[in-house]
């Protein structure tokens, strides 16, 4: 009788950590938050439960490090923004397309399921890199830097939520098609505009 060894991959922590996120994300996108699971992210990554448990503790600890990888990218994409705005007149049409992207691919579900269980986002604000050139090209002397920050809150929160339950609120009022979401995105787009124009 043969048996087949299967050779052990040798990784450092930190290139353990990050395959293993990489096999939670990949389980979330294609499958949901709910698939995320202990068993089924060893069984992706090509490991035992105990070790997954041993670099996050445990399901929850790996969520939020699946979240808070989201949060770098979210950031990754926003200081890129950001830096192109140094070049050229703020996108804030790119701005919504970068966060929407990504809360698309299941983070929005992540965040909505840790924030119930109690986790809380620590750092600095998320959108806060945006603040300071949308200031810089307000030209409308009735908008102030709150109003930005409350616009951006707005913001943030349907591109959170849109994910998860914007069909079901724009039938609501009557919308159907897919064209309505990228319809709703455009209108934020100038809402913004609009608030920086005098």
């Amino acid at each position: 009788m043969i048996i087949e060894s299967t050779k052990r991959v040798r990784r450092t922590p930190a290139d353990a950590r990050k395959h293993i996120l990489f096999s939670a994300e990949k389980i979330m996108i294609e499958r949901g938050i709910k698939s995320v699971q202990v068993r089924a992210v060893a069984r992706a990554a090509g490991m035992t439960d105990a070790g997954i448990n041993h670099h996050f503790g445990s399901l929850e600890g790996l969520l939020e490090a699946l979240l808070s990888e989201g949060a770098q990218k979210v950031r990754k994409a926003v200081d890129q923004i950001v830096l192109d705005w140094v070049q050229s007149t703020p996108n804030i049409s790119a701005l919504v397309d970068a966060i929407s992207g990504l809360y698309k691919d299941g983070y929005a579900e992540l965040a909505v399921h840790l924030h119930k269980s109690g986790w809380q986002e620590r750092g600095s604000a998320l959108l806060d890199p945006v603040v300071e050139p949308l200031l810089s090209i307000n030209s409308n002397p009735r908008t102030t830097e709150t109003d930005i920050r409350v616009a951006l809150a707005s913001l943030h929160l349907w591109l959170a939520f849109d994910p998860l339950y914007g069909s079901e609120f724009r039938r609501s009022v009557g919308l159907y098609s897919e064209s309505d979401q990228a319809l709703q995105s455009e209108w934020w787009t100038n809402v913004l505009a609009e608030m920086l124009t005098e």
